[in-house]
């Protein structure tokens, strides 16, 4: 899936769009853009997803690990 984010000088209505469909992806909870004079970055920060793993170092902690 490529995506694009689209911003029209209001932060409130910005969107992040799937480019082939141009339906908006839901959950998106922040968007953060770098840009220097030789690249440009996006971090994009999700809510309410699902993660499918395999073959990944580490594990999971609950909310309550991550508080204390």
């Amino acid at each position: 899936m490529k995506i694009s984010i689209v911003y029209n000088g209001d932060p409130a209505e910005t969107k992040v769009v799937d480019q082939d469909t141009g339906e908006e992806i839901e959950g998106i909870a922040n968007v953060e853009i770098s840009i220097d004079a030789f690249s440009a970055y996006a971090a994009i920060v999700l809510q309410d997803f699902t993660l499918n793993a395999e073959n990944v170092p580490g594990g999971i902690l609950d909310e309550k690990e991550t508080s204390e």
